[in-house]
């Protein structure tokens, strides 16, 4: 501070006649730039207050864990002509399945499969029909373009149970790979029958649930006899699912219901905890928006650049200002600056919100094993 007044002591005994007489008042000058813009960006503050959120209510879940996407298989073949409760089986499971995509949420990634329906029941189909499994309805397809494809199915071969869970895990397998902690692929496949094509469907069962992806496979037995019901049961048992018998339509109807309840509860609740994780970030938005809004009052930048502009057109324009420039200059020139400021502390908070927020995903997150 000696050194600072004994310059301005010098710079008043250098200034010309009209300076030193009084016809300008440099530190006037000074407190003129200053006054509209502040520089105490160091006492600026923004308090974090934590918002409080909502109670999320666990789903209950029809296959015994959510699911990150849905996969109905859809039995097509010859004894899907079989009649049950006055209809055939394949009007009523059409009719189910219609009703189970209407009814669940958007939300909810759902895809459809159908198998065995090509070729013929005979010996002269069973070749095309063993192989015949196609994804009709991808997991990003509207659903109102299910209608036409489901109700254009016909009973018409055989059961290659083996090759639809293979062709399944071709279509998982496209899928993005879930993160640790991610909900992952569930399939519910329907059918009347048990393998007709030679296949090993609890094998490849249990090769889907382990190649990684886990991807539990639920089973509903339409009207099936005790031995299919056994190897129903044996392919849910192999990819962690549950087997669940359907006797009757009204049978059928109750177990995709109950699946569309689940899967709906499920929807709840992500939206319920994905609106929890914006409650959680919404006080360190604000703040860095009070933050970054007090620091542009008080820029020190923005006061430097003023006393520096003030001090060249003085000097330019040859203003009694001009025995002021080098004092301008030299207060500019030692203006604290501080460049990551805001950086250090939106870090730190950005830090602090994450660590919030993985804490409370880790709570509620579900159990996908």
């Amino acid at each position: 501070m000696r050194g600072l007044t004994v310059w301005m002591a010098a710079a008043v005994m250098a200034a010309p006649a009209w300076a030193q007489e009084g016809s300008v008042d440099c530190q006037a000058v000074l407190d003129a730039v200053l006054a509209d813009r502040p520089t105490e960006y160091r006492s600026c503050a923004a308090e974090i207050v934590p918002a409080e959120l909502r109670q999320c209510e666990t789903p209950e879940t029809a296959g015994g864990r959510p699911s990150s996407h849905i996969l109905l298989a859809i039995d097509a073949s010859g004894s899907m002509a079989g009649r049950v409760g006055g209809e055939t089986k394949m009007a009523a499971a059409k009719r189910e399945a219609l009703g189970f995509l209407r009814d669940m949420p958007q939300e909810v990634s759902v895809g459809l499969v159908i198998y065995g329906h090509e070729g013929n029941n005979e010996d002269s189909g069973k070749a095309e029909s063993c192989a015949a499994t196609e994804m009709v309805h991808g997991f990003d397809a509207p659903r109102s373009a299910l209608e036409a494809s489901i109700g254009a199915l016909e009973p018409v071969g055989w059961t290659p149970l083996g090759g639809v869970l293979a062709y399944s895990a071709e279509v998982v397998a496209e899928l993005e790979p879930p993160k640790e902690g991610d909900l992952a692929p569930v399939i519910y496949l329907i059918s009347d029958g048990e393998e007709t094509c030679d296949g090993d469907p609890a094998a490849q069962a249990a090769a889907l649930y382990e190649a990684g992806v886990r991807t539990t496979v639920n089973t509903i037995g339409f009207d099936v006899d005790a031995e299919t019901a056994a190897q129903l049961e044996a392919i849910a048992e192999a990819a962690g699912g549950t087997y669940y018998p359907a006797d009757d339509v009204a049978a059928l109807r109750r177990q995709l219901d109950a699946i569309t309840a689940a899967e709906a509860s499920l929807a709840r609740y992500r939206n319920c905890v994905n609106a929890n994780l914006g409650r959680i970030a919404a006080p360190y938005h604000d703040a860095r928006i009070a933050l970054a809004g007090c620091y542009a009052r008080n820029d020190p930048m923005k006061a430097k650049s003023a006393l520096m502009n003030r001090a060249r057109k003085a000097e330019r324009d040859a203003t009694p200002e001009a025995a002021c420039a080098e004092m301008l200059t030299a207060h500019a020139l030692a203006m604290e600056l501080d460049g990551g400021f805001l950086n250090r502390q939106f870090k730190a908070w950005g830090e602090e919100a994450e660590a919030r927020m993985e804490a409370y995903r880790e709570e509620m997150r579900l159990d996908a094993e």
